[in-house]
């Protein structure tokens, strides 16, 4: 594998024409996209004989604990992983003296990709979305760990369902973050988040909210569209999960249910008798009981989002 720069960064990457050997027996397709420490290419599995996704650690970064630690995290959180709204783990290589992982390829666009091209989704294909969406954080957080980076570009669109991809940023719920410089992307991280709390679900649910809104307006929180076209199940599923507070955030089985509630009965994803077996919990009664202002909570996500 030859050596290049990056034309952004200005550092190295790794130089593949097609059909050049990558690691895990593949072979390169397309570079797919440049990070700080790692870079991804669809390749083609000589073994598999098929597309799959190599995440490999770039030329200056090899021997970087860092990287290392990156791609690790990502091992934790996808190794026992077995929900449909979460890429697959093939291949393991962190060992290799070419750092590397072999993941799932999923055949469809961004999120943010499918937004930019359409426009704002319609309410119901929305809810339905990040119901989807709940249910595989759901899936993660059970296993102890929290995405952290959740955005319209790490969420791919197979078939119209979400799956989650690139988990460099996940940490265990609990763990420390580093003292001032928090995990996430800006816009997308929870206000306790950016100022650098220990790791929690609550974390994942904020950005879920932030996407939510996203989906059905085309725009972040704070600039110029408002929800009000949006049904008011819909509206309160958004503010909960956006609340500043975290005490307050909507969980991820109270904000399921309410997204369920927003769309027909013959699109609903579960049984309505399948309720019963989300785990409400305290803060589904505390919500309902004092709702969010809607003119305070556009102040507040505005003073988050501006500094």
């Amino acid at each position: 594998m030859d050596v290049s720069y990056d034309v952004d960064d200005g550092l190295p990457v790794w130089r593949c024409r097609a059909g050049a050997a990558l690691p895990g027996g593949t072979l390169a397709v397309d570079r797919l996209g440049v990070g700080t420490r790692c870079e991804t290419w669809l390749a083609w599995s000589v073994e598999q004989w098929c597309p799959v996704v190599v995440k490999v650690v770039r030329p200056h970064q090899v021997q970087q604990p860092r990287a290392i630690r990156s791609l690790s995290r990502e091992v934790t959180a996808l190794s026992d992983a077995a929900h449909p709204a979460l890429s697959r783990l093939l291949h393991d290589g962190t060992d290799d003296d070419l750092p590397y992982l072999l993941l799932e390829y999923v055949d469809g666009p961004a999120l943010d990709e499918a937004l930019d091209d359409t426009g704002p989704m319609a309410v119901e294909d929305a809810a339905l979305l990040c119901a989807q969406l709940l249910a595989g954080i759901a899936d993660l957080h059970r296993r102890g760990m929290a995405h952290l980076d959740l955005k319209p570009a790490n969420v791919m669109l197979r078939d119209g369902h979400p799956v989650v991809v690139d988990f460099g940023s996940a940490r265990r719920i609990g763990a420390s973050q580093p003292n001032g410089r928090p995990i996430g992307t800006p816009g997308y991280a929870a206000p306790e988040q950016e100022m650098c709390e220990p790791i929690s679900t609550t974390m994942d649910c904020y950005a879920v909210g932030v996407i939510l809104y996203e989906a059905v307006t085309g725009d972040t929180p704070g600039q110029s569209s408002e929800l009000v076209a949006v049904p008011p199940v819909l509206r309160r599923a958004v503010h909960g999960l956006l609340a500043p507070d975290p005490e307050r955030r909507m969980t991820i089985p109270v904000a399921m249910r309410a997204l369920a509630e927003t769309v027909p009965a013959d699109r609903r994803p579960w049984p309505r008798w399948a309720d019963r077996h989300l785990r409400l919990q305290a803060t589904a009664v505390r919500l309902e009981a004092a709702p969010i202002d809607a003119s305070a909570f556009a102040e507040r996500i505005q003073e988050t989002h501006t500094g």
